[in-house]
C-alpha cells in the first residue's frame, strides 16, 4: 500500500467511525446515514483497488478510471444542486406564506400594538 492509501484509509475510518456515534446519537437521519457509509465503503474500495476502477471505466467505455470518477462526481453535484435549489425555492415560498398570514392577522388587529421598530 502506498502513503496516500494509508492516509485516505485512515481517514476514511474516521468518518465511518463518525457515522456510527451520529447515528447512535440519533442525530442523523438513518436511511441519510446509511447512504454516507454506502458512499465511505466505495471510496475505501476505490482507493484499495484502483484498478478495478479502470476495469470498471473499460466496461462501460470510458477510457480512465478517473474520468468515471469525475463524471460521477459532476453528475452528482448536478443532482445535488438541483435538489437543494428547489428545498430553496419551496422555503421562500414557505416564508412568503408565513409573512402573508402575520400581515393579514395584523391588519385584522388594527394595528394597534407597536411595531418592534416602535417598541425600541
Amino acid at each position: 500500500m502506498t502513503p496516500f492509501q494509508w492516509i485516505a484509509i485512515t481517514f476514511i475510518i474516521c468518518a465511518a467511525c463518525y457515522e456510527l456515534v451520529n447515528i447512535r446519537q440519533q442525530r442523523a437521519v438513518r436511511l441519510l446515514a446509511l447512504f454516507r457509509g454506502i458512499i465511505w465503503f466505495a471510496a475505501a474500495l476505490a482507493i484499495l483497488f484502483p484498478n478495478q476502477i479502470g476495469r470498471l471505466a473499460t466496461m462501460v467505455g470510458i477510457g480512465r478510471g478517473a474520468d468515471v470518477i469525475l463524471y460521477s462526481f459532476v453528475l452528482i453535484f448536478m443532482a445535488t444542486t438541483f435538489y437543494f435549489y428547489s428545498r430553496y425555492l419551496r422555503l421562500q415560498r414557505q416564508i412568503t406564506d408565513v409573512v402573508r398570514y402575520l400581515a393579514i392577522q395584523e391588519a385584522a388587529r388594527g394595528g394597534d400594538e407597536p411595531t418592534l421598530e416602535e417598541q425600541s
